[in-house]
């Protein structure tokens, strides 16, 4: 009997939720944007660049819904691309060998993005800066996004522990959406299903 009050009570101090840190590399994918920045001799969209963010999922027996926060930054020589996203997820914790969990997830959510384009070696006047020329080009994209990852994470006994895990997945733009330059109406801007690879080491706690 109090062995069995011992398990009864171990089972509930266990909340069923997840909490996860994460932080890692992305590979960024703009073609159209990167062909147009080709012509016009203006470097390209930074392919790689760092991210980070929390999670934190309520569980339902083997299920997760949870929710993402990330945020990533790109540079390249001038140019830089900025990255913050916000997604809902479900996934599984039902593919488990020993102490290892592959946890497929599936995610939809919204991303804006800022890039900065910086000109080199312009020789103008004060004045001119101020009027009709600039040394500094700021654009936007904002789109619906689904992400698709599977993350492998190590359990224990104790769920109050921390614990590592590595998280590999795609993110990308649903539909092809339109660059904007900020406070500018403009015409004839590229389009682009903005898409990112990324690797991440986590640290979650409560599966």
């Amino acid at each position: 009997m109090n062995l069995l009050a011992q398990d009864q009570s171990s089972k509930r101090k266990h909340l069923p939720i997840e909490i996860m840190y994460f932080g890692g590399v992305q590979f960024n994918h703009a073609g159209n944007l990167n062909s147009v920045l080709k012509d016009s001799g203006a470097g390209q969209v930074p392919l790689f660049g760092w991210n980070a963010g929390l999670g934190t999922a309520y569980r339902i027996n083997k299920m997760l819904i949870g929710v993402n926060f990330s945020l990533s930054t790109n540079g390249k020589k001038n140019n830089s691309l900025n990255t913050g996203d916000f997604t809902i997820y479900i996934a599984s914790n039902a593919i488990r060998t020993g102490n290892l969990v592959f946890s497929p997830q599936l995610g939809l959510g919204a991303q804006s993005s800022t890039f900065i384009i910086e000109k080199q070696n312009m020789n103008r006047t004060f004045q001119d800066f101020l009027t009709n020329q600039s040394n500094e080009t700021k654009l936007e994209h904002t789109a619906a996004i689904v992400d698709i990852s599977v993350a492998l994470k190590t359990t224990n006994k104790d769920r109050t522990l921390f614990s590592p895990e590595c998280r590999v997945g795609y993110k990308s733009s649903i539909s092809a959406n339109e660059w904007k330059v900020t406070n500018a109406t403009v015409t004839n801007a590229p389009k682009d299903r903005l898409g990112s690879f990324y690797l991440q080491l986590a640290w979650g706690i409560g599966r």
